[in-house]
């Protein structure tokens, strides 16, 4: 029986619009302000440690005044083989894939002030975040822990926001197949034996970099780069359950299946400064601050959801089209680095980075009075779905340190290390008792908790004349904590004890890269 459901439901998906995740949530506002190690394989391969060195098109995304020690032109294109390891693919994504990492261009205008040496333009394209992502969590056994079941949220929502049809669009769909009953005045759940649940996710946020960098004195150095993002994510997630009886017998299994599609624009601005502290020196020391990330957000669902129980039969209603539009601001960052070149052949360079999540915001294209300040605004907050922004996210650190070794004018070697801490609090959840629109549009219970990240790379380049090639290896090292929902034991209380078992997945990644580039 619960093969012939999921068959079902996937016949349907293929006929339904192909358009992620839940839409504004605390999940999406981390993932849309996190960054990817990527770009020129020169720049992964030290790790992205080069605020300091310089002479490199990817630094305009990390430090704009080390593009000020650009001499002359530069123009590079970067391409990358992709692989997921433990990945299994599903539907028509594969666990390896060819990915378009950067493209850019530096145009060095030299002067002859007595201060101002040259005056730098440039421009880079460079995949800022990267959102394929495989997970698969079939089979799941829930007999041992209490036959918990995504049903007993549902009914919890339903009895919480006073009617199936106050609740999430999930809850209103899974009331209407009959997974949710209503008996006594009381919405009422099913147990279930087990569950399978499986997701697909794929697209990009790319970043497209203007840059103007100015150097004065070969001693100090002023950038500023302005950037605009472009957002793309589509997604396909499927969950089923066994279902079990007030007896705890079988009775039947739930499907559901959330197509979705995530677009939008965002932009910010960097200013950078580096100087050379030290006379006849290479030792340079450099800060970055970046504003916030600005995105105006589309975001397009379609829900679908059916039941085959022993005492209802097959049950699949109407599915809900979701059409929803939100802003997010992303926190302000701080950069700072150092490094040195020692002997004319090795360079060295080390960096940190802050930025405290928990300063995030959504909010809505909606002018009228805002009875909270006591003044007209031209966008609504959404002050709920802040406080748990503020609540379950924190500040993030990030190390990054890299080497490059001239063996001789024409080969070289690198190597860096990343490490960057974790953005949720112990405990984070996602949160649908809350007075927040985003609520409204819920199609989706599971949600990720992340842990840091260990990035290691290695690179080698080669120099013939004005061409040159960069090759880098990059593997990186992340931990989740996956559930499928959040639900307490009892039904009829707001879950913030979850029953629901959480299963450890390995999120790694391994990037080959190539960069073919020309010195003008």
């Amino acid at each position: 029986m619960k093969k012939v459901l999921l068959l079902l439901i996937i016949f349907n998906f293929q006929f339904s619009i192909f358009s992620s995740v839940c839409a504004q949530d605390i999940y999406q506002v981390a993932e849309l302000s996190a960054v990817d190690l990527n770009g020129s394989a020169r720049y992964v391969g030290m790790g992205g440690a080069m605020g300091a060195l310089g002479g490199d098109i990817s630094l305009m995304s990390s430090n704009p005044a080390a593009i000020g020690l650009y001499r002359r032109g530069d123009a590079s294109v970067t391409g990358s083989l992709v692989s997921q390891p433990g990945s299994k693919k599903w539907i028509d994504e594969k666990p390896s894939y060819a990915s378009f990492d950067q493209a850019g261009f530096v145009y060095s205008m030299p002067f002859d002030g007595n201060s101002l040496r040259y005056f730098n333009l440039g421009f880079n394209y460079h995949k800022h975040h990267d959102f394929n992502q495989l997970m698969n969590n079939a089979n799941v056994d829930l007999k041992g822990i209490g036959t918990p079941s995504q049903t007993w949220q549902l009914a919890d929502l339903c009895n919480y926001w006073g009617g199936a049809d106050m609740a999430t669009p999930l809850a209103n769909l899974a009331y209407d197949a009959y997974a949710v009953g209503f008996d006594d005045d009381t919405y009422t759940a099913y147990n279930a034996s087990s569950l399978t649940y499986a997701k697909d996710r794929w697209g990009s946020n790319s970043a497209f970099d203007f840059n103007a960098a100015f150097n004065f004195n070969d001693k100090y150095y002023f950038g500023l780069t302005a950037s605009v993002y472009s957002v793309k994510q589509k997604s396909y997630m499927y969950y089923s359950e066994n279902l079990l009886d007030v007896d705890g017998n079988d009775d039947g299994s739930l499907g559901m299946q959330n197509s979705s599609k995530l677009t939008g624009t965002g932009f910010d601005m960097k200013l950078g400064f580096l100087a050379r502290p030290i006379d006849g020196s290479n030792f340079k020391m450099g800060i970055t601050l970046t504003t916030p990330s600005y995105y105006k957000l589309h975001y397009r669902n379609e829900l679908d959801y059916a039941t085959q129980t022993e005492s209802f039969g097959f049950k699949m209603p109407d599915g809900y089209y979701i059409r929803y539009d939100y802003n997010v601001r992303t926190p302000w960052r701080l950069g700072l680095s150092i490094g040195n070149t020692f002997f004319h052949r090795l360079a060295l360079d080390a960096e940190y980075e802050f930025a405290d999540y928990s300063c995030c915001a959504v909010s809505y294209d909606d002018e009228g009075w805002d009875d909270w300040d006591w003044e007209w605004r031209y966008t609504t907050k959404d002050r709920a779905l802040n406080r748990e922004i503020d609540r379950h996210l924190k500040s993030t650190h990030t190390l990054k340190v890299g080497a490059e070794l001239m063996i001789n004018p024409m080969i070289y070697v690198r190597g860096g290390y990343n490490f960057v801490t974790p953005a949720f609090e112990k405990g984070a959840y996602l949160d649908q008792f809350i007075n927040s629109a985003s609520v409204d549009v819920a199609s989706n219970t599971d949600y990720l908790n992340l842990s840091g990240i260990n990035r290691y790379t290695a690179g080698v380049g080669f120099k013939i004349g004005n061409f040159y090639a960069d090759a880098a290896w990059l593997y990186q090292h992340q931990r989740g904590t996956l559930y499928a929902f959040d639900a307490a034991l009892d039904a009829n209380a707001v879950p913030y004890v979850n029953a629901c078992p959480g299963k450890r997945i390995s999120f790694n990644k391994s990037q080959v890269l190539l960069t073919l580039g020309l010195k003008f």
